[in-house]
């Protein structure tokens, strides 16, 4: 071959080896890697790595020895990055467990301490009383509908809330001034 490629004969040349071993180098690759699919974006590239050292191109003495040599490289190259990728993933998913396990750790610990709260702060209240509080703020139930569900007027169950919002506040005011001291 002719040390002094010009620019023009250097993309001929590359456009030669490309349509002289493009199948046949996505055949070899397909057989070879776990993945045949991957085969067509490995060979593309390891041409585009081609394109990016024309300079070597003068001392081609077997195309498709290059050629393999480049793919091979060209695999590498990705596996590390699959590897590195890998890693980091992996890494950030075990940042986010943790998270997420101290924020769970967190809510249970805070909801542990609001049903010990609501317990206590409740235990003096009649037991309908308690059951209607329970299915207005945590059940989601409308006053008529725990008024009948308990079988009780309407009136009596805004007064069973109220009686227990008021025992609520109280065992909170309770509780910080307890903490003040």
């Amino acid at each position: 071959m002719d040390q002094s490629f010009s620019p023009t004969a250097q993309k001929q040349f590359i456009h030669e080896m490309y349509l002289d071993h493009h199948d046949w180098l996505q055949q070899w690759l397909s057989y070879r890697i776990r993945y045949p699919f991957n085969a067509a974006d490995l060979v593309q590239d390891t041409f585009v790595k081609l394109l990016q050292t024309r300079q070597k191109l003068l001392g081609i003495q077997e195309p498709r020895a290059y050629l393999v040599n480049v793919a091979k490289n060209v695999l590498i190259d990705k596996h590390r990055r699959y590897v590195l990728e890998q890693s980091y993933l992996e890494t950030l998913a075990g940042e986010l467990q943790l998270q997420e396990i101290e924020l769970s750790n967190n809510q249970l610990e805070e909801v542990v301490q609001i049903l010990d709260f609501l317990t206590i702060a409740l235990n003096e209240s009649p037991v309908l009383a308690r059951k209607a509080f329970l299915m207005y703020y945590f059940e989601g139930y409308n006053q008529s509908e725990i008024a009948e569900r308990i079988g009780k007027s309407l009136r009596t169950t805004q007064t069973y809330l109220a009686d227990c919002l008021s025992l609520c506040l109280e065992a909170r005011e309770q509780l910080l001034e307890s903490e003040h001291d």
